[in-house]
């Protein structure tokens, strides 16, 4: 499932209405294909956690009606993890993160997962600098 990665407050996403998109409304990102089980194991490389505790760092922060869709937030520490990244590492995370058997079942591009990475470490940087969190808006 395409999910939307966004940058907000708390506050704010406290305050959507249930009809309300996201994309709208705040700085947004695709996930592109690297659905929840392939993020984990991103978030495995750069907090060094087991890979239940990284599925966990994707936690439900509000469901927008009773069947979806559903607002996911990331862990700060997750988020300042991915913010820290310089971007030499980025690079080195990127690669590690191609060798994940998630990843090739997925046949991602180098270029298109070195260009997901740079972005989405880009907006946790954002976050972190301004006081905000990551969010994930799904349907699933």
């Amino acid at each position: 499932m395409h999910q939307i990665i966004f940058i907000a407050s708390t506050e704010a996403v406290g305050s959507l209405e249930s009809d309300d998109n996201p994309a709208e409304e705040f700085p947004c990102m695709s996930s592109q294909q690297f659905h929840k089980d392939a993020r984990a194991q991103l978030y495995v490389l750069v907090l060094n956690k087991f890979l239940d505790e990284a599925i966990s760092l994707e936690q439900l922060y509000r469901t927008m009606s009773y069947d979806g869709p559903f607002i996911y937030q990331l862990s700060p520490d997750l988020t300042e993890g991915l913010a820290r990244l310089e971007e030499d590492q980025i690079g080195e995370v990127a690669l590690s993160w191609l060798d994940c058997a998630e990843i090739e079942q997925l046949g991602v591009d180098t270029n298109d997962l070195h260009e997901f990475m740079f972005q989405f470490v880009h907006f946790c940087q954002i976050a972190v600098n301004d006081d905000l969190s990551i969010f994930l808006y799904s349907d699933d």
